[in-house]
């Protein structure tokens, strides 16, 4: 690994130079990632997750006869492996002691922090970026599929929606949840809370959501998309987005599930680390953070359409 040098820092020891790119490069203004995944501290490196099937319905005792008993069996169960993210900074004596500015000493503090949470932030919306074609879930299925098996019943449940974002797209996506069962095939108490999309669509959910009228129709209908079950909008710039096709996929969440969707497994919180080797005069600083991620009770949660 190369070592920072003078000679990467010539600049930083001209006279006059006041202004420096890197030291304005501090922590994100805002952690997008709580909003879409729940946070669950793990001590052990690997996390089980259990999806277990539900009892059958109640039914009329007929007198003197035996009460219907059902056992709950264990279903789909996901693992989650936490692992260790780092990142670290060099520099060489020489390059410290001729840095006027203290830029370098910066380095090791708020920029190894800031790479740090990008890339969480990008770890958790890749939970949901790479549903429909990428990663399966405990049930062996896509996370954004249309045959998620039951544990107790011949039913599927589907959390796969289709289309672009658009008004009659969004209330075929809401309705989606009344249609999701337990693992028993009866139904289920779930309904969309918020609408996950890229920050460059947050405007046309705007339009879907806030319009007085139906959003781009030539008509006087009321719109009531978002009246019944409203949902908030979390813009977040790590979903996928395609610049040449405008394509982006987008997401209803059931926020009120504790049991279900994107789960951020923590297993020792970020923590800074630094050193001097004596033999070589170098400075070293190092962030270290483990953690893992996924999405548990696949079905539930979530439900997810590819903006195509």
């Amino acid at each position: 690994m190369a070592n920072g040098r003078m000679s990467d820092i010539t600049r930083l020891t001209e006279a006059g130079t006041t202004l420096i790119f890197d030291s304005q490069a501090k922590m994100p203004r805002q952690k997008m990632y709580p909003q879409i995944c729940k946070e669950v501290k793990e001590q052990k490196l690997i996390g089980l997750y259990d999806t277990l099937g539900a009892i059958g319905p109640a039914a009329v005792k007929v007198e003197g006869n035996d009460i219907p008993f059902d056992s709950v069996e264990q279903g789909y169960q996901t693992t989650i492996t936490s692992k260790t993210v780092a990142k670290g900074v060099t520099a060489t004596r020489e390059k410290l002691e001729y840095d006027l500015y203290g830029e370098i000493n910066k380095k090791f503090g708020s920029p190894l922090m800031r790479v740090m949470q990008q890339f969480k932030e990008k770890e958790i919306a890749d939970l949901y970026n790479d549903g429909f074609a990428t990663t399966t879930g405990a049930d062996g299925v896509f996370i954004f599929s249309a045959s998620h098996t039951l544990v107790n019943s011949n039913l599927l449940n589907s959390n796969l929606a289709t289309g672009a974002l658009t008004t009659d797209n969004l209330i075929k996506a809401k309705n989606m949840f009344i249609d999701i069962k337990d693992q028993a095939g009866q139904q289920f108490d779930t309904y969309a809370t918020s609408l996950l999309i890229n920050d460059k669509k947050q405007y046309i959910a705007m339009q879907i959501l806030e319009s007085q009228l139906v959003a781009f129709e030539l008509s006087n209908t009321k719109n009531v998309t978002n009246a019944l079950m409203p949902v908030k909008i979390i813009a977040n710039r790590y979903i996928d987005y395609n610049t040449s096709t405008d394509v982006s996929p987008w997401f209803l969440l059931d926020d009120t599930l504790e049991d279900a969707g994107a789960i951020l497994q923590t297993n020792k919180a970020m923590y800074l680390e630094t050193e001097w080797l004596k033999a070589s005069q170098v400075y070293r600083g190092m962030c270290f953070e483990r953690y893992g991620s996924g999405i548990i009770s696949p079905g539930y949660g979530i439900i997810g359409s590819t903006g195509a």
